[in-house]
This record gives structure tokens, sequence and C-alpha cells, in this order.
């Protein structure tokens, strides 16, 4: 701290000073469990004395107060910022210890607190500063003010939680900027009746979101019909999708509806859509253009009213661009496009993740090696580290994957570090299996080497300078995919946004990064 600064008066509060709110009545007669986060003896004695009725905790070092408040559910925190490295120490261990527990109130318990120093702790999330020479009485208010600001605010969480999961929201996790983006995007996409292309690699939640569009949309009422569309051959998917007359074929000895037909008045989901053959797509074309379709042996179509969601996870655009796929069908299906962002660029997202995932088995038990326990529910900090290192190819998928098997083979009932060895989250940052290239990965085919050309009038130079082009120009189009506005895509590249404009228009690509000139 820093000596020549302004010292608090005895028995100060600063939120006393800026907010003359009283919580009393606020708090209940149930025990109330405190973390002191304090190596002297006589603060943890003075503490104790102060907040008789209360189960009071002390630990000496900040490692075991991340341990215990991911490990336990504490009322209120008392921490010592002296236990930091001056200031900005003291408030780095603050914003770790918000973080790891988002829930937890935390109270500023100092020897000498500056005014300035306050005001930064307050800022950073602290909802007081203590004086440890504050009258006992002192010391019990502040305490249960703390309190009851917590209690308040797990409720106001907790009325939002059930708000959102009525909106239908509330399956949806994530509080990263990308996740908000998402989720407004979706609240403004539901309310209208709009065709949706969700792209996203495996394993991102694009079901999830087809079916939380369904849910806050106007026919939330009606039904919600999900299908791969690369389950079945080309012959079948027709009659699954549209239905079929009775001895339409062989083996058809009655007729169908169609899922078109079963999703009447609601939503139909067609998951990879990317992998739908050329004469599928065609009839597919028809449906959304006169929403009514034929069913296979039929003679007659069949209106319909039902709202298409779609979802790939691959490049719909390349696939138009080699032939592979209707470029009239995309711009159907994309009226609405949504990325979803993979899991490795929204990764403060995963202590939320993980402990959504551990949470839907809360109370359940497990038989494991002729004995039986409760299933984890929590995790250290230790082993959130090491899911937040790893890439996760496989995203939420792989990483539900990776909780469940350590949730069954950890022993007691918090997964640590080491429950994660062996699940696959121990490859370096750049590491992949073999034969499987990062998704991230932006691959660059340089041109040839024409050997004859050679010292007929092209050297060196000219060779490295087609190279050196053909890298600028797949850097360029990747950061344009990847932020789909020229001006981040510049700040990510580094150069400016003339220079970028510049480059796009001689490379001819789009601010989408897809080739203009196609």
């Amino acid at each position: 701290m820093n000596s020549r600064a302004a010292l608090c008066p005895v028995g100060w509060t600063l939120s006393r000073q800026l907010d003359r709110f009283q919580y009393a009545g606020c708090v209940s007669n149930a025990v109330r469990h405190v973390l002191l986060v304090d190596r002297h003896a006589e603060a943890v004695a003075y503490a104790q004395a102060s907040l008789p009725g209360m189960e009071l905790e002390a630990v000496a070092t900040p490692p075991a107060a991340f341990e215990r408040v991911i490990g336990s559910t504490f009322d209120a925190v008392l921490l010592d910022p002296a236990l930091g490295d001056g200031d900005d120490g003291a408030l780095a261990l603050l914003h770790r210890l918000r973080t790891v527990a988002p829930d937890t109130v935390v109270v500023i318990w100092s020897d000498q607190p500056t005014v300035g120093f306050a005001v930064r702790a307050m800022r950073a999330g602290a909802l007081d500063v203590l004086k440890k020479t504050a009258a006992a009485a002192e010391v019990r208010s502040v305490v249960e003010r703390a309190i009851a600001h917590g209690a308040l605010a797990r409720e106001v969480r907790r009325l939002r939680g059930e708000v959102e999961r009525a909106r239908g929201l509330g399956e949806v996790i994530g509080e990263s900027a990308l996740m908000r983006q998402l989720l407004a995007m979706i609240d403004r996409v539901a309310a209208s009746d709009a065709t949706v292309l969700i792209v996203g690699e495996s394993g991102t939640g694009k079901e999830l979101l087809a079916r939380t569009i369904h849910r806050v949309g106007p026919r939330a009422e009606g039904p919600f019909v999900a299908f791969d569309c690369s389950a079945l051959a080309p012959s079948l998917l027709e009659a699954e999708l549209f239905g079929h007359e009775k001895g339409a074929f062989t083996g058809a000895n009655r007729a169908r509806r169609g899922l078109f037909r079963e999703a009447q008045g609601g939503t139909i989901f067609l998951d990879e859509i990317g992998d739908v053959d050329a004469s599928v797509q065609n009839k597919l074309l028809r449906v959304l253009q006169e929403r009514e379709i034929k069913p296979v042996g039929g003679d007659r179509p069949v209106a319909i009213d039902v709202r298409v969601v779609a979802a790939t996870n691959k490049d719909l655009k390349a696939l138009v661009a080699r032939g592979q796929f209707r470029e009239d069908l995309y711009w159907r299906l994309a009226v609405v496009p949504i990325q979803v962002p993979p899991l490795r660029e929204r990764k403060e997202d995963i202590p939320h993740l993980a402990a959504h995932i551990l949470a839907r088995r809360r109370g359940a038990a497990k038989s494991f090696a002729g004995s039986e326990a409760r299933y984890p529910t929590q995790i250290t900090a230790k082993a959130l580290a090491r899911l937040e290192s790893y890439r996760w190819p496989g995203n939420i998928r792989e990483l539900e994957n990776v909780l469940s098997r350590a949730a069954i083979l950890c022993d007691g009932e918090m997964i640590r570090s080491h429950d994660l060895d062996m699940l696959g989250t121990d490859r370096p940052h750049g590491a992949h299996p073999a034969g499987h290239a990062d998704p991230g990965d932006e691959r660059v085919e340089l041109p040839a080497i024409d050997l004859d050309r050679l010292g007929d009038g092209e050297g060196l130079k000219d060779v490295t300078d087609r190279a050196v082009r053909a890298v600028e120009r797949a850097a360029l189009a990747a950061a344009l995919r990847r932020d789909r506005n020229p001006a981040l895509a510049a700040r990510r590249l580094g150069i400016s946004r003339a220079s970028i404009y510049t480059k796009m228009k001689a490379y001819s690509i789009g601010p989408d990064g897809s080739s203009s000139a196609e």
C-alpha cells in the first residue's frame, strides 16, 4: 500500500459513504458461512470474536482461498489485500477470486486502506472496504450487509434465469461477448418467420440453437421436427422429407406424410444440409419458393406452413463455387445466416459450461468398483485451467464427454486436475492427432514451380513474389471470413483500412472473404 496516500479514518467503510441504504431485516436466522483470507492469527481471532453465530473459516494463502470458494459455498469473503504484491497485486487477487467464484461477495479486510485503493477495489467488484481495527459491531454490520447483498444478487440471478428459460434462452450457456452477440441475434431472428441457416463446427450446439429459435418464436406451440440429412440415401431422403403414396416404390405398403407435413404449423430443422444430393436440392428449392411439397408417387402438390431452419458444418459458398450446391438454394436458406463460434474462441464460457454440465447430475449416484458415490458437481481451479488450455476440436460435445468420463472415474465429489489425465486434454496447444488438422488452420496452396521457366526470363524473386502473393491473399481472405468486417480484419492483420481495401480490390476479395469475381 502507498503510505503517503490518504488513510481512511477508523470505523470507516466506503459503501457507507457512497450508499446509505441499510440491509436491516434482510439477513435470515440461518447459520452463515464466512471465509477469511488472512495469515495473521490475531486478525483471525478478532474476526471470530466479532462474528458470533457465524461459521468463520480462515485460510492463509490465495491458492487455498481459490480452492475453498470453488469447493464450498460461502455467504461472504473477507480478503486481506496484503496477500497481494502491492495495490495492483491485491486487485489481481480480487479479480481472480471474482472470476473463479462469481457469486461470492468480497469485502476487503485491510490494516490501512487508502481512499484511492478503496475506490479501485469497489470498482473491481468488492462490496466494501473494512479496516481491521473497526469496532466489532461495525465488522458484523458490514458482513451482514455483504451477506444480504449476496442473497439478493443470487435471487435476482435466479429470477432472471427463470425468465430466460421461459423465453427459451436458458439452455444456451455463455457470458462471452461472442455468445451475447449470438443470443441477441437469436432473440431478434426468432420473432420473425424467416428461414435461418446455422453454420458452425460439429459439436457447437447448432440443434440447441434451432430449438431455441423455435421456442422463442411465434411457432412455439407447433411441432419441432429435427432430421439429419446425411443419414439416408437420396432416394430414401426424398420420401422421408416429402412423404410418399402407397405403392410409390417397392416396400411402400402404406402412404407416409413425410417430415414437412409432420412439422405443419411449426419448425423443421434440417441438419447437415450441405450433404443433400443435387436431386433433393431441386425439390427443397421448390419447397422454399412455393411453400408446397409433392409426395413421391403423388400427382398433386400439398401446401405447407412450416418454418425452415437448416444447419451445416461445411462451407456452402465453397460448395457453390465447386458446383456441388445450388446457389439459388443457398440464398433461399441463408435469409438469416448465423455463425456459431467454436469453443476455442470463447474459452471464458468453459467454467459456465462445466458447471452446467455437472449440475445436470446433481443428487445422482454412481456405482463404480462395487461402491456407490455421488456424482461430482464441482471442479477445482486447476482443473478448469487445464480445460481452458485445450483447443476442443470437438467443441461442447467433447467437453461434455470429457467431464462425464472424469465424473465417473474421479474419487470424491469434486473433479481435480489429475482426473482429466488420459482424457484427451493433455496435448500441447498446437498439437493435433495424426491425420486431423486443426479446424482453425487456413491451408495455403503455393504456386507450382516451373523448372523449365527458371533461368529463362524468370528468377528466384519471381517465384517468391508469387508465393508471397498467394499467402497474402489467403491471410486476407481468412481474416475477412472470420471478422466479416474489413475494419476488424485490418486490425487483426496489423494494416490500415486503406491498405486492406486496396488489397481487397487487387485480389478481387469481397468483405466476407469470398472472391468478388465469382
